[in-house]
């Protein structure tokens, strides 16, 4: 597109060019009639001399111009359907991109981030009341003024005017791969929740100065979007604690029915934790911040940390110590010599060790006093019980108690040594028992009063009926969108990767695992799950394509296949199923053909199970 500079669109006199990008040019223009500057973003000509896209921007510039906030860049002008030149006309920012800001290698901190992003998502959520999503937050679209440090987000809108096509172009990507979210790589609906996805990498990436979710090649970093697969950002910087690390994790959930469901949900988070450091969050710190943010930093530190250890002091004195001890540790990591918040956490520390002593050394007393109550018999039952019978029997004060307990390899424990009398077995009294505790141990009667025997029996026959189970083959974030069922059981939602599920009996019991992505179908060993962790290798469930808004007659060609599947032509609704699908999905490319539609290629991601394009075929 040749340079405007010198030129005169309408009443704006071409000044500069500031910047451009795949779908327009940005210049500093001078408004004759207001005699300001504003910004002119006038689109690449191939863009513009469609009708469609004229249409869509007019659309765009009449929505995005009721867009009133601080935070969001106000649009002044727009060319109208029948200009030469299809352009915006913005507020013009003296000032740099927050990229350019985070290039420049400005100092950041964790607070820093949680307030810059707390801004933004405010602002992201008064454009969500009007029903616009962004669909594009990158810092390269944040804009720093100068004079006090107001965050300018920019270009809302102007990347939905290749709405069926935001992801692919001619099979290239679109816009920044490192900031898309997981809907929007996959082809599926997007809305609001799309934007706080990229709000949650915005933030991760200002707490650690580096991104979450970083390849080789846009190829590897879209399959780690879709997979959830980053490293903790605590990991990354040791100052982000763990509150900032779960509002970061709750905002790059990949299913979007995980993640915050509003802008404003994440804003109060941030803001609570803003609070909880002592940083009002409506305050102009940004501008003394973008004005000299070594000093700033340094400043932020020291208040932050006086702050926490305040904190702290109240919370110990309430008895609260491990409450303190976390405050404690975040003032740490940013002062490391921080002298009164070193003693106290030491103090508090010494103080929880003592405790933990003092209540082992309970704990094995009432542990020793349970072997006593139980007696040596019916303590051997409990250590290689299975689950106790329903059967009961009179105890010797008239309650009742399991009087059978299984063991593991099936035969009965129920009868003690010989000559042990049956209600010896039940109460578990035995004469060497009444010895025992004539010696000086504690009465069977008083252990069974403080650590009641049935509920030792009932608990201890729980954890043996279940089978620890670890998912392979999926991310955790996949693993939480998976149901698992224990022979005729319930379905029950999968946690993670590290769970028990329940037992059914003795012999091997079937065992499923669905997801629309992932499934797996076997069996439980009672045998293996008493030795240790069982292993279930979670396979990707095969990829199926549907095309909702095809045209009758379509044909859709395969020009880049996945294992097993020929070039076609294929009819839209007969597309094969995809067998073999690796569990990071397989890029793909297609061509969709029509007699009365221009043909169009499309590339993109193909994950297990089910997967929608849209073809949004053109007419000739």
């Amino acid at each position: 597109m040749p340079s405007l500079v010198g030129d005169t669109v309408d009443k704006y006199d071409v000044l500069e060019e500031v910047g451009h990008g795949g779908m327009a040019v940005v210049y500093r223009a001078r408004d004759r009639v207001l005699e300001r500057d504003v910004a002119l973003k006038v689109l690449h000509p191939h863009l513009a001399d469609r009708p469609e896209s004229k249409a869509r921007l007019r659309r765009e510039a009449l929505a995005v111009a009721k867009l009133r906030h601080d935070n969001i860049l106000e649009i002044y002008d727009y060319s109208g359907e029948d200009a030469t030149e299809a352009y915006l006309v913005t507020e013009f920012i003296h000032g740099p991109t927050l990229r350019a800001w985070l290039d420049a290698g400005h100092p950041l901190r964790p607070a820093v981030a949680a307030l810059l992003v707390y801004r933004l998502a405010k602002a992201v959520a008064h454009a969500h009341r009007f029903g616009i999503v962004h669909r594009d937050i990158k810092p390269e679209n944040v804009m720093v003024r100068a004079e006090d440090g107001c965050l300018k987000l920019m270009d809302f809108g102007i990347a939905q005017i290749l709405d069926h096509q935001k992801l692919t172009m001619t099979g290239q990507l679109l816009g920044s791969p490192a900031y898309m979210a997981p809907e929007l790589i996959s082809g599926r609906p997007i809305d609001a929740r799309t934007d706080i996805f990229s709000l949650g990498i915005l933030l991760y990436q200002l707490a650690t100065s580096s991104l979450p979710f970083a390849g080789r090649n846009p190829h590897e970093v879209l399959t780690r979007i879709a997979d959830g697969n980053y490293p903790p950002p605590s990991q990354k910087n040791p100052q982000v604690d763990p509150d900032l690390e779960a509002i970061i994790a709750h905002a790059l959930e990949v299913d979007p029915a995980h993640r915050y469901q509003t802008a404003d949900a994440l804003a109060a988070d941030l803001r609570a934790y803003l609070d909880e450091a002592g940083i009002d969050a409506d305050a102009e710190d940004l501008g003394a911040y973008f004005d000299a943010p070594d000093a700033y930093v340094t400043e932020l530190d020291e208040r932050i940390a006086d702050h926490l250890t305040a904190r702290a002091v109240a919370a110990a004195d309430a008895g609260e110590t491990s409450r303190a001890i976390k405050l404690l540790g975040r003032v740490l990591e940013l002062r490391p010599d921080h002298p009164r918040a070193r003693h106290l956490f030491d103090r508090l520390c010494h103080r929880r060790r003592m405790r933990s002593l003092v209540a082992k050394a309970a704990g094995l007393a009432a542990a020793l006093a349970l072997v006593a109550g139980l007696g040596t018999a019916a303590w051997r039952a409990l250590a290689t019980s299975g689950s106790p019978s329903t059967r009961t029997s009179p105890s010797s004060k008239g309650g009742t108690v399991p009087a059978k307990a299984a063991a593991d390899d099936g035969e009965g424990v129920g009868a003690g040594p010989p000559g042990t009398p049956a209600a010896a077995v039940a109460t578990g009294h035995t004469e060497d028992d009444s010895a025992t505790s004539s010696a000086g141990h504690q009465a069977p009667e008083e252990a069974a009063a403080k650590v009641p025997r049935r509920e030792v029996v009932r608990h201890i026959a729980a954890i043996r009926a279940t089978c620890p189970i670890v998912l392979e083959g999926v991310s955790p974030s996949h693993a939480r969108n998976l149901q698992i069922r224990v022979g005729d059981g319930p379905w029950t939602p999968v946690r993670g990767l590290k769970f028990r599920v329940p037992l059914a009996g003795r012999g091997p019991t079937p065992v499923r695992i669905r997801g629309a992505r992932f499934g797996y179908s076997g069996s439980l060993d009672p045998a293996a799950c008493r030795r240790g962790n069982v292993r279930l290798s979670v396979q990707p469930n095969p990829a199926t394509l549907e095309f909702p808004d095809a045209p009758k007659d379509a044909v859709v060609t395969c020009i880049r296949c996945p294992e097993g599947i020929g070039r076609g032509p294929y009819t839209p609704d007969r597309f094969p199923v995809v067998r073999r699908v690796p569990p990071e999905g397989v890029t793909v490319e297609l061509e969709y053909k029509h007699p009365e539609f221009r043909r169009r290629r499309d590339t993109f991601l193909l994950l297990p199970g089910p997967n929608r394009r849209d073809m949004n075929l053109r007419p000739l």
